[in-house]
């Protein structure tokens, strides 16, 4: 597992695109290990947006006027990541907004981490949610607006997860 500047955090919300709404990147952000904001933006999908999903993503119509477009987004993106091991929680997703491989980057993910699961005793569970993991380890509620997630707020949620885990492995 890797420490400061080789780290980064990455949460992505999507939007539904085209007849069958197939999800879209909408907004990325990267936090540093320590939580600071490498990237915050918002992102003009390809395609028509059919579906904010307001309610999860947070993305609006307005947030879309001055968006980044996805081409130019994704490699600002790609470039920041280009290196690091990425941190977050169901990573897949992110990755598939994306359009990249994800086998080709080091990932932590926290949806993969039965020592981190331990810790917050919910072994037991088939998912564990991004939401659960905050309440439970870091005392924290996160995804909890009317006004949907916040993208900084779960990258840096993930990244001190992160953290947690590397304590629980003594690194």
């Amino acid at each position: 597992m890797a420490r400061g500047m080789h780290v980064v955090a990455m949460d992505c919300e999507m939007v539904g695109l085209g007849p069958f709404k197939e999800s879209g990147l909408a907004r990325c952000s990267l936090v540093d290990y320590h939580g600071n904001v490498l990237y915050d933006k918002y992102i003009r999908p390809e395609g028509e947006i059919t579906d904010y999903r307001t309610p999860v993503s947070g993305i609006t119509a307005q947030n879309m006027e001055e968006a980044t477009p996805f081409a130019v987004a994704r490699l600002e993106i790609l470039q920041l990541l280009k290196g690091k091991l990425v941190v977050g929680h169901d990573l897949k997703h992110d990755f598939k907004a994306l359009k990249e491989n994800m086998r080709n980057y080091a990932i932590y993910d926290t949806v993969a981490d039965k020592l981190l699961w331990r810790e917050a005793g919910v072994l037991y569970c088939r998912r564990v949610s991004l939401r659960l993991l905050s309440q439970r380890l870091l005392g924290r509620r996160i995804q909890d607006s009317v006004l949907g997630h916040n993208s900084v707020e779960d990258a840096r949620a993930t990244m001190e997860l992160y953290r947690i885990s590397r304590r629980i492995r003594g690194l």
